[in-house]
């Protein structure tokens, strides 16, 4: 049936127009109570090939993001540098939106320095690159971390 079809597909293709054009109501009718039937277990495969194509295209943008990456840095670089108003705007709504980060923040930028040979205080690894807060009332408390466990921190203090 496969071998007709790849060397038939135009013909195939307008049978099925055809066929479906004599017989659209009686097709929507029964695809109508199939869907009442079986919803449920239609809408959970629907979901799980969502959450699967989801990660399937995660997966591809990192990969993207890693063979290009000099590429798209320059690019974000050169749009702030072109578009300082906007990053501005950007920063300002930031700032208004979580005052406390951002002073736990340049407090702990200014008054602590990351050690030279620190390594992550997550890891043993890596060198450490950031601080991590774990209370932004606490400024002064912070974590030495590196760049891949600091956002492993914060992706489960969101959830």
């Amino acid at each position: 049936m496969n071998k007709y079809y790849n060397n038939n597909k135009e013909k195939c293709k307008a049978k099925m127009r055809e066929y479906y054009q004599k017989n659209k109501a009686q097709l929507k009718k029964n695809s109508l109570e199939y869907y009442k039937k079986n919803g449920k277990i239609i809408s959970e495969k629907n979901k799980e090939k969502y959450i699967w194509d989801r990660f399937e295209r995660v997966i591809k943008q990192r990969e993207y993001y890693q063979q290009n990456k000099k590429e798209i840095l320059k690019k974000m670089s050169d749009f702030s540098k072109q578009n300082r108003d906007i990053m501005n705007k950007k920063r300002i709504r930031y700032e208004q939106k979580y005052p406390e980060k951002v002073k736990a923040r340049n407090i702990a930028k200014y008054r602590i320095q990351i050690p030279k040979q620190q390594l992550c205080e997550i890891c043993k690894i890596n060198k450490a690159t950031e601080r991590h807060h774990e209370d932004y009332n606490k400024p002064l408390k912070i974590k030495f971390v590196c760049h891949q466990c600091h956002g492993k921190l914060e992706r489960l203090q969101i959830c």
